[in-house]
């Protein structure tokens, strides 16, 4: 039987046992280590001057020897002015690489005691930087490529009266019609109102050859769109993808001009009689994405605000790309991330009102 990569044994080399036993200290010198390495000379975040600037071991900071700014380990980066101890960081970001299903800041209150305010800001800026850090290299080979229908979701009308039993027990339960819902269905003013918020995600997997002789993918590029139509997703599909590759997507009509207006190989699968025709064509990678993100939708996070749609969308691509990696390995590449951005433009001063004020989306 095939294993599941979370029971791999990389998964058991770097355990949340182990990190409750550091210390402060300990938890420090990990950020040390990840930030600035061994070396003893490294650049000011204030004025970039390489020197082996003056350490006051009191405050765990350095003292600059040239503009005389005082600064932390954490000092211009994601973290910028944290309140929480190195320890609790180190806590979260195991959370986050270790949830399979997503990152749920609610668990955290219970876990490390802090309010769930806190717990959102610091989850919402490891997504930040995965965004940001994203491979936005050109896809190639085989490629995997469909849409996912997300946010605004209807609910049935309180008034039970206002539609009718078929409508109530068929139409509103329905899979397709929750996802994707034919307005004449959903007529009350909250429900078109909840429609506006609705918006698409767009995922190309690149196929690959796994150790074990099996196929999956290796790296998925996604974007955030507000409607699915081909003005919108061929150019994206455009500069993702390179010219000799092969794209497999289902039937959709955004699809049906890819090979004669960009160049690039393409077979489509109708997903109305088949998830796969006799040929191999199929676009599962894509699909096998957008489920992973729909139960994480419904099951750790109870919904997804459309603001921060694009960082959601880049957790679950870093967590697909990097199912294979053991945890160890994925803590110390994403804490590196985390120590070489800038503060967050989305989360800082978000609990004193500070809201991004714009969608990563395409329109």
């Amino acid at each position: 039987m095939v294993m599941h990569y979370s029971r791999n044994k990389d998964n058991r080399e770097f355990t949340l046992y182990q990190l409750a036993q550091l210390t402060e200290e300990e938890a420090w010198e990990i950020f040390k280590r990840c930030r600035f390495g061994d070396k003893e000379r490294f650049a000011c975040p204030e004025c970039g001057a390489i020197e082996k600037h003056w350490y006051i071991k009191t405050r765990r900071q350095w003292h600059c020897k040239h503009c005389s700014h005082r600064f932390s380990v954490t000092s211009g980066t994601v973290f910028h002015n944290r309140k929480l101890s190195f320890s609790k960081l180190l806590w979260i970001l195991f959370a986050f690489i270790t949830g399979l299903q997503g990152a749920n800041a609610n668990e955290l209150p219970s876990d490390i005691g802090i309010t769930y305010k806190t717990a959102f800001l610091n989850v919402g800026k490891i997504r930040e930087v995965i965004f940001e850090t994203m491979d936005m290299t050109p896809l190639s080979g085989i490629v995997h490529i469909d849409c996912m229908h997300i946010c605004g979701k209807p609910r049935r009308s309180n008034n039970r009266k206002a539609s009718d039993s078929v409508l109530v027990n068929n139409k509103l339960r329905i899979r397709k019609d929750s996802i994707v819902p034919d307005k004449k269905t959903h007529p009350e003013p909250s429900n078109l109102k909840k429609l506006k918020n609705r918006r698409i995600v767009l995922a190309l997997s690149q196929l690959a050859l796994n150790n074990d002789g099996s196929y999956g993918s290796n790296r998925t590029i996604t974007y955030v769109l507000r409607k699915e139509t081909a003005e919108i997703i061929l150019p994206l599909i455009k500069k993702s993808v390179t010219k000799e590759s092969i794209i497999m997507t289902d039937s959709g009509g955004a699809f049906n001009k890819i090979e004669p207006l960009l160049g690039i190989k393409h077979f489509a699968v109708n997903h109305s009689t088949q998830y796969q025709d006799e040929f191999g064509v199929n676009n599962n990678q894509a699909e096998s994405f957008f489920s992973r993100m729909r139960r994480a939708e419904f099951g750790s996070f109870n919904g997804i605000g459309r603001v921060y749609l694009a960082f959601y969308a880049a957790e679950f691509a870093f967590k697909n790309d990097n199912k294979t990696l053991g945890i160890k390995d994925k803590f110390y590449s994403l804490l590196s991330k985390i120590l070489g951005r800038e503060p967050s433009k989305a989360f800082c001063g978000y609990n004193q009102g500070k809201r991004l004020g714009f969608e990563y989306t395409y329109d």
